[in-house]
């Protein structure tokens, strides 16, 4: 049976010196062999070296122009031996595998490759086996051990405080600080991941210390600033619960329960700014806190404002809360008396509905309660829509925040440079020229690399960071709809 023989080698420009190299043999079939020179050298050491990875799948071999003697002799001391002549073409001169000569008139493919930027790449070769197992056997004759990308986190934020951005951001920044240390010691090397990390950092403290410098003066005046905003967002909200105490876009609510709302709404928000008013004193000291905080970077400041809006919206907050309690309370209960009517009813234990007999007792009774429920509900639903604004309002400046400090943290700084000046880390397409298919020489094929796209490479080398939740819209409107509450 003819034998399929692939040799991928460097490619090497023709040279005044003989080259000596070595490489390994990959038998996938009796019929089919592939070999990968990884190591050449103008030294003959190379063909007596002995390394701990020796194995009879090793392979030596010797390339010359053809004015060098012979070195046929050299093959007799190794199972597996190649010699590479090249005149005007490249061509096999002697194959011995297995301590056999193979016979040239079987079938041979040369793939000549770029050693320096299959040696230097960082990108994951897709459908490509061949190159993926070439790098590895480059590394490890390197003694150079592959890049370590995974990431476990060594910390994680308790429930109870995974409301606080701020909290959550301090854990994330210990736990990528920690990765990057942990594989820089054990690639001993900047990898593309880890660049592109500390490139982000060092941008996040600029920008932080830049904010800090231009943008704030005095932590008094800060403090007084927040103070102002402050009353403003309490007179602002009692502005509001008047009007909806009243006739809202001339809706006639029902005026006992509107005033009863309104009255217990606003008493909340009474006690919130009386609370802040006794912390003044303590507020100066955690913006002082705050403000050398900052230095670490502006994503430190973004998780601090996130803070501070969840503090200074608290009070609309619980009136979301209370609302959307009603609401939801509201709605089962009219949509069990509606299933009442027809006499259905929901069962748990089988999550189903079933058929029941009602009395008239129980009829007058589901009546009075649907008319009850129902005439409320305007007055309800108008309180529930005003601070559902206000909750998806802040959620969505959160979100925008937390985005900020996700998207500084994956600044494509370092794989941008990389693309710029055309670096060999960044070669990943593979493209190939026919360099010689005469009968007379075996089929020759120049693999070049060029560099991948620099949108595979931004979104294929982000470091671990933490993302921030996707929204579901099916079930946040789900959510709203039904008076669930909004997290």
């Amino acid at each position: 049976m003819p034998l399929s023989v692939q040799i991928i080698l460097p490619f090497i420009p023709k040279a005044k010196n003989t080259i000596y190299f070595k490489g390994y043999v990959n038998f996938l079939t009796y019929s089919k062999v592939t070999i990968y020179i990884t190591k050449f050298s103008e030294n003959s050491e190379i063909l007596t070296e002995k390394s701990k990875k020796e194995s009879k799948d090793t392979i030596y071999g010797v390339y010359t122009d053809g004015s060098q003697i012979s070195v046929s002799n050299k093959s007799k001391n190794y199972v597996n031996f190649i010699i590479l002549n090249q005149l005007d073409e490249l061509h096999v001169t002697k194959l011995i595998l297995n301590g056999n000569e193979v016979d040239f008139k079987d079938n041979f493919i040369l793939v000549l490759y770029d050693y320096y930027k299959i040696r230097e790449s960082e990108v994951e070769w897709e459908y490509c086996d061949n190159l993926s197992k070439l790098q590895n056997l480059i590394l490890s004759e390197n003694d150079r051990p592959q890049s370590q990308d995974s990431y476990v986190s060594m910390l994680t934020c308790p429930v109870w405080l995974t409301a606080s951005m701020f909290i959550q951001h301090i854990i994330n920044y210990f736990n990528v600080i920690k990765w990057l240390i942990f594989t820089m010691r054990t690639d001993r090397k900047i990898s593309i991941k880890q660049g592109n990390l500390i490139l982000a950092i060092v941008m996040d403290l600029l920008l932080g210390y830049v904010i800090l410098e231009y943008l704030t003066q005095d932590t008094k005046e800060l403090s007084s600033l927040l103070m102002g905003v402050l009353e403003k967002l309490i007179n602002m909200l009692y502005s509001l619960l008047k009007w909806l105490m009243g006739a809202p876009a001339g809706l006639k609510l029902n005026n006992a329960f509107n005033k009863m709302l309104g009255k217990y709404f606003s008493y909340h928000v009474q006690l919130w700014w009386l609370f802040l008013d006794v912390s003044g004193e303590k507020l100066d000291i955690i913006l002082h806190l705050f403000y050398y905080l900052g230095y670490l970077g502006v994503t430190f400041q973004a998780a601090m404002i996130s803070d501070m809006i969840c503090i200074a919206t608290f009070h609309s907050y619980c009136i979301y809360v209370y609302a959307a309690r009603m609401f939801n309370i509201q709605i089962s209960g009219l949509i069990a008396l509606l299933r009442f009517f027809v006499g259905r009813k929901y069962n748990p234990l089988r999550k189903g509905i079933d058929s029941c007999e009602y009395t008239n007792q129980e009829l007058f009774v589901g009546t009075v309660a649907f008319t009850i429920l129902l005439l409320l509900l305007p007055t309800t639903l108008m309180y529930y829509i005003v601070f559902t604004m206000f909750r998806v309002l802040s959620l969505l400046v959160q979100y925008v925040l937390a985005k900020l400090i996700y998207l500084i943290h994956t600044l494509p700084l370092y794989v941008s440079a990389l693309w710029l000046i055309r670096s060999p880390r960044v070669a990943g397409n593979v493209l190939l020229e026919v360099v010689n298919h005469e009968e007379t020489s075996p089929l020759t094929i120049r693999l070049r690399l060029l560099n991948k796209s620099i949108l595979y490479l931004v979104n294929n080398f982000k470091p671990p960071v933490d993302e921030p939740k996707q929204v579901v819209w099916t079930n946040f409107l789900s959510n709203v709809f039904s008076g669930k509450q909004v997290i």
